[in-house]
């Protein structure tokens, strides 16, 4: 399973656990139904403020949308939890970079 496939299958496997419906997501983001389902189905993979977005909608990290969901991570590890608040981190630098870039 590619990374686009991963990521369109974590979509919908996060908002099905969130009790979410297409719908509602939809909503939530300010997007169409057909748009989710594309996001959901691999037609569509978004632009990265798409994935930021979708992340804040359903709750979790974007990164999280990107890493399969039946590895998964230990988080017990040390060294994990560094190379997971370093990915935090940087994520939400490159965003406010973005955000930046764009105000100008």
């Amino acid at each position: 399973m590619d990374v686009y496939e991963t990521y369109a299958a974590n979509i919908k496997k996060i908002r099905i656990a969130k009790k979410l419906n297409q719908a509602e997501l939809a909503e939530k983001l300010g997007l169409s139904v057909k748009y989710v389902s594309d996001l959901e189905t691999g037609r569509s993979s978004g632009s990265f403020d798409t994935l930021v977005n979708l992340a804040d909608a359903l709750g979790v990290e974007p990164y999280e949308l990107l890493l399969p969901r039946n590895q998964p991570v230990n988080y017990d590890s040390r060294r994990t939890k560094q190379l997971m608040t370093r990915l935090r981190t940087n994520l939400n630098e490159l965003v406010d970079t973005v955000e930046n870039f764009l105000k100008e």
